[in-house]
């Protein structure tokens, strides 16, 4: 067989199963044959972020026993080694199971895998059943032996039944009524019991490509190291840089070169000390003149890009994973992502089409700006060397919530290298990074939070307009108010309110703080459902087949990127030519298709996100399908019982 990277990571790591082509039967992968990547991972930072995780994890973890980089393994899969699983079988002819502890041991002793009943040559066909473990554990099923006449004439009796708790082992001698349920033999012997768990029933059988049997947990970032700036990550000083990028409180060409020390202009006058020196001084007519002396008098001096920061975010920054060190990471990642890569903005693609002489590309290039403010998005451009890394860590069993299993490494010895292996997965391809506005989003967050106007519930001194009414008339005077914040202002609110977002679904936010609880909430399910519609969409659009599209967000910087999976040695240019040629139909297409769903009313009833509206492969979506809902963009259905105003609703 032959298949890509990004299928190996997640459908052929070691201790899974998969049907092998050619109907040759069930596999267990037992070990991938890997290249060293050390030297294009930044492996200190991806194993505290792994360590971190898992050391965290409510279900407990096994095998990460050490902080050492040193005994880790990065490797790029390059083949896959497997054996034959589950080594139980049933003779087509007269339906005898036959029993063998391991894949060498069916060599050794049946190789024709032809039945060993006496008087039947029947063939061999493995049970697509296995029995799973929360602590991780899988085994195939254990025959068991009639008390009266042993195994000669023990079959499966699925009793005409899909459930696997009704099948039983029974005898078929005539006369004999022995028989028992495959669950009272299928055991680990362990005492883990999931926190979610009332007490430990066990393993429970299942059909081997059930999606519980095997859930691969993975992080995926930006690529920094080839960069040159991954220095900069995991620190103070390099989140300070990347937000002061972002706030646009510097001027410097590259990240590297942003001087904090670097002044950036006037303190922001106190308007009372200005009365209080108009009132004061009888040669001071106008409030105007009351600046000027108090410049003269150099009481109103420039900040530097660090003060003002300091001004403005309310982040702490003591600590190991501080919140100041968690946003400036995603934001470098973000302004890596518009900085230091090959992209192309809508305005260059423009030039670049007059330049070529194509003025009728051209103007339908510059008429994609009406589409892009209509639906609030501040910016789209075409990346073709999008970095992303992604490492896979380690499996559970039955749950892929923390508190539904324990979370396993793999063991040393599943890969060619010394260690715990950690598998990645590196790729530079194309890719659409798409923007919203912030200011818009502001509007659209006081719109739907009231409590962002009040000052006591809110982190830091910037607050947001009361709206008291859905008319045109209160909904511009809000938006005249977002847009007399400055840039940074606007910027610095976001951040104080958006929390880390665990690909489980879970919002790491203070429960006493609504407000950014709320916030986090609502900015992460809009840019997160954004991207499933965007992606949905240019599936159709860029020539790519959906799994061979993915996402990856960037919450804090309002951005989503929509980059090509298929990991293939050359650039076809499909997102290039999406952008160019057809954004318009994107666009279009995602607001007039992406609230439509065959289950409504019942979806919209149930959360507003489903198979039929916003799921996408789980290859494709970083968040497992979780933290959607339509509602965000689009408001909520008068059927449910929300409330919310959507993002296109503006």
């Amino acid at each position: 067989m032959e298949r890509s990277k990004s299928q190996v990571l997640y459908q052929f790591l070691p201790e899974n199963t998969f049907d092998y082509s050619g109907q040759r039967g069930i596999w267990k992968t037992t070990r991938l044959e890997t290249s060293d990547a050390s030297g294009t991972v930044s492996k200190e930072y991806i194993l505290k972020r792994v360590l971190a995780r898992v050391r965290n994890w409510e279900g407990g973890q096994n095998g990460f026993v050490s902080r050492n980089t040193d005994h880790y393994h990065f490797g790029v899969p390059e083949g896959v080694r497997a054996e034959p699983f589950p080594t139980t079988y049933e003779c087509s002819k007269c339906e005898k199971v036959h029993g063998y502890y391991t894949a060498d041991d069916v060599q050794n002793k049946n190789p024709g895998l032809t039945c060993r009943r006496s008087g039947c040559d029947g063939n061999l066909e493995q049970y697509q059943f296995v029995s799973v473990h929360t602590c991780g554990e899988l085994r195939r099923l254990y025959p068991q032996k009639c008390p009266t006449h042993g195994d000669e004439h023990v079959v499966l009796d699925r009793r005409d039944s899909q459930r696997v708790r009704n099948f039983h082992w029974s005898c078929r001698v005539g006369g004999c009524s022995w028989e028992t349920p495959i669950r009272n033999y299928q055991n680990c012997g362990c005492d883990y019991i999931p926190p979610a768990g009332d007490e430990n029933d066990g393993m429970y059988t299942t059909v081997h490509r059930a999606g519980s049997v095997y859930y691969p947990h993975y992080i995926s970032t930006v690529n920094l190291h080839t960069a040159g700036i991954g220095h900069l990550r995991d620190s103070t000083d390099g989140a300070k840089k990347a937000i002061a990028r972002l706030f646009g409180l510097t001027d410097a060409q590259r990240i590297e070169d942003v001087n904090l020390n670097q002044r950036i202009g006037e303190v922001e006058m106190d308007d009372e000390k200005v009365v209080e020196v108009y009132s004061t001084h009888d040669d001071i007519t106008t409030l105007d003149a009351a600046r000027d002396y108090l410049r003269e008098q150099g009481n109103l001096g420039s900040q530097t890009a660090n003060e003002r920061l300091g001004q403005l975010l309310v982040l702490d920054a003591d600590g190991e994973g501080s919140e100041l060190t968690e946003a400036g990471d995603e934001i470098l990642q973000y302004v890596l992502s518009r900085e230091s890569l090959t992209t192309e903005t809508l305005p260059e693609l423009e030039s670049a089409a007059r330049g070529r002489g194509f003025s009728d590309k051209a103007d339908r290039i510059s008429s994609y700006r009406d589409d892009l403010d209509h639906l609030g998005f501040d910016d789209v451009r075409v990346i073709e060397d999008f970095p992303v890394q992604t490492f896979v860590y380690g499996y559970t069993r039955g749950g892929r919530e923390e508190d539904e299993a324990q979370i396993t490494a793999f063991s040393q010895s599943a890969s060619d290298g010394d260690g715990t292996p950690i598998f990645v997965d590196t790729s530079e391809t194309e890719a659409v990074q798409f923007d919203l506005d912030p200011a818009r989003v502001l509007l659209w967050l006081a719109l739907n939070i009231p409590e962002t106007s009040d000052l006591g519930a809110v982190n830091g001194d910037i607050t947001l307009p009361e709206i008291t009414g859905r008319d045109d008339a209160a909904i511009d005077y809000a938006r005249s108010e977002i847009d007399a914040l400055t840039t940074e202002e606007q910027w610095a609110f976001l951040l104080n309110h958006l929390a880390p977002v665990e690909r489980y679904g879970r919002f790491q936010t203070d429960l006493d703080d609504s407000v950014e609880e709320l916030v986090t909430e609502y900015v992460f399910k809009l840019v997160h459902t954004l991207s499933h519609i965007l992606l949905k969409q240019a599936s159709t659009i860029s020539g790519f087949d959906r799994t061979n599209l993915s996402e990856f967000l960037f919450p804090r910087a309002l951005s989503v990127v929509i980059y090509a999976n298929n990991r293939e040695e050359f650039n076809i240019g499909g997102m290039h030519t999406m952008v160019e040629q057809q954004l318009d139909n994107l666009l279009g297409q995602a607001e007039s298709h992406g609230n439509e769903c065959v289950y409504d009313p019942v979806c919209s009833q149930r959360g507003g996100a489903c198979l039929s509206c916003l799921h996408v492969s789980e290859i494709s979506c970083s968040f497992f399908n979780q933290v959607l809902s339509r509602d965000y963009l689009f408001g909520s259905r008068p059927n449910t019982d929300k409330d919310i105003d959507g993002y296109w609703t503006l």
